[in-house]
């Protein structure tokens, strides 16, 4: 029986090459007790429509819209396409980076020997557009110590995550009401909702750096929003003031749409 459901959205930038090598890390797992689930959210590139429409493995399944609604939106899609067939875990996968070929396996392993964990995550390594390996970016490992980093910085890597089916029961379905900051919305209700969070001790994917990974993260208004809704964690989980402090001077560093700025500030300031 296959326990674990991989779900991942693409949409209209999503380059093919990328695409495969995100695709062949996942089919290529040493775990391989998965069905893997994947969105096209509004229309995608010709040579990724075709790519993903030659591949023949009966564990991969293509849902396809006409309409692009956002990431939030199609993960919830997925969610409520997988959550009624039972599967035990749910993992999240992008269509530009490379999971570590043992990422579900490490991962399996460690929920199976803590059944009260409802996510986990790890740790990640950064590459370039081309794939040169970077910096390894490391999280903290325990619950308390995730929500204290929490009011500073998310504590789980998106990419990396997998989730016990119990953290949904708990927390239910992704934000759609945030500016591309579904992820921190997402992990607040789980903390507040009594999920217990973890990262596994090691790097489980590889993700793409390039200018436009820091485009993605400034401007006035992704920072803004950003802002207030780390002032939320902050202020739901009772963390400490001094974390406002730190928000605000994320928020004045991300707010101009410089990539080059963009990069100090995610570099020394994350």
């Amino acid at each position: 029986m296959r326990n674990l459901a991989v779900i991942m959205s693409l949409y209209a930038s999503d380059r093919a090459e990328f695409v495969k090598e995100a695709v062949d890390s996942i089919l290529n797992q040493s775990y391989d007790r998965f069905d893997f689930y994947i969105i096209c959210d509004g229309p995608v590139k010709k040579e990724v429509d075709e790519y993903v429409g030659s591949l023949a493995d009966d564990r991969l399944h293509v849902l396809k819209r006409d309409r692009n609604l956002g990431l939030a939106r199609s993960l919830n899609e997925l969610l409520q396409v997988v959550l009624p067939e039972g599967y035990s875990y749910i993992a999240r996968m992008d269509a530009d980076d490379v999971c570590f070929a043992d990422r579900f396996q490490r991962q399996i392993e460690f929920m199976d020997a803590h059944p009260q964990i409802d996510i986990c995550g790890g740790f990640i390594e950064e590459m370039t557009e081309n794939g040169t390996p970077m910096a390894v970016v490391k999280y903290p490992l325990t619950h308390d110590g995730m929500k204290a980093f929490f009011g500073r910085r998310n504590p789980l890597a998106h990419i990396t995550v997998l989730f016990r089916r119990s953290y949904f029961a708990k927390a239910g379905l992704y934000p759609t009401d945030t500016n591309k900051d579904e992820d921190t919305m997402f992990w607040l209700k789980g903390f507040l909702s009594g999920c217990v969070f973890a990262n596994v001790d090691a790097p489980l994917a590889h993700v793409r750096v390039n200018d436009d990974f820091y485009c993605r993260r400034n401007g006035f208004d992704k920072s803004w929003g950003d802002f207030k809704n780390r002032c939320a964690v902050i202020r739901s989980l009772r963390l400490s003031p001094v974390d406002y402090l730190f928000a605000f001077g994320r928020f004045v560093f991300f707010i101009l749409p410089m990539p080059w700025l963009t990069r100090l500030a995610y570099r020394y300031l994350r």
